[in-house]
């Protein structure tokens, strides 16, 4: 058991080194303004996008700063459609990794039976939404649903339908700008609290009655 958590351990301290390393070696600025210059020119423009979102997890940025600039390029409607099919694209490659290294011992298994347990008690596709929702950094939510084995179906429709708020907020701070400026955006603390908010009130239904099923067993 000690072992297998060293390993695992190991192996996430390699993982974030390389992500340290190249997020600093790589500007978000510099390549969101240099796939912006590639956007009269779909056929470059359209792997550049798909390569980006497929790399951001490994390189620690949010994925809102993606949605800004398809916000600030296509405008809201088509923006929002784009954003929310990219933060389903960039989801995959932790998810698709947690399933990977899934374990029943050391770090990773205890992440996977919490997450297991929490996904059974209010179901993958509401347990996905509410996680989405919630301040919780969108990464660490993928590796925990991988984990905890959540099928892939409920995994892309919980995450799609829980980034829709996150996706909107961005994508009109994008399309409002009148020159593409990362900085101008940020996401409110009313924003924040409202979703985490919205968060419990998806969950409160399954918990209250899975606290109440063991409170009868007592």
């Amino acid at each position: 058991m000690r072992a297998a958590t060293r390993r695992q351990v190991i192996g996430i301290g390699g993982l974030l080194t390389i992500a340290g390393v190249a997020a600093l070696l790589f500007s978000p600025r510099a390549l969101l303004e240099s796939l912006e210059a590639l956007a009269a020119r779909p056929l470059l423009f359209a792997p550049a996008l798909v390569g980006l979102y497929l790399l951001r997890p490994f390189l620690l940025w949010p994925v809102t700063s993606i949605a800004v600039l398809l916000g600030y390029l296509y405008g809201p409607a088509a923006g929002l459609g784009l954003a929310l099919a990219g933060a389903a694209l960039t989801a995959m490659p932790p998810y698709l990794l947690g399933r990977y290294v899934q374990s029943d011992f050391g770090l990773f298994g205890y992440v996977g039976s919490t997450g297991d347990q929490f996904f059974d008690t209010v179901g993958h596709t509401r347990g996905v939404i509410a996680a989405r929702f919630s301040p919780i950094p969108g990464d660490p939510i993928s590796y925990t649903s991988g984990l905890s084995g959540v099928p892939i179906a409920p995994f892309l429709t919980g995450t799609v339908l829980g980034e829709v708020p996150w996706a909107f907020v961005a994508v009109i701070g994008g399309a409002s700008m009148r020159t593409l400026r990362l900085s101008a955006f940020s996401v409110t603390p009313e924003l924040l609290v409202a979703l985490a908010g919205l968060s419990a009130l998806i969950l409160a239904g399954p918990l209250y009655r899975r606290v109440a099923s063991e409170s009868t067993e007592l």
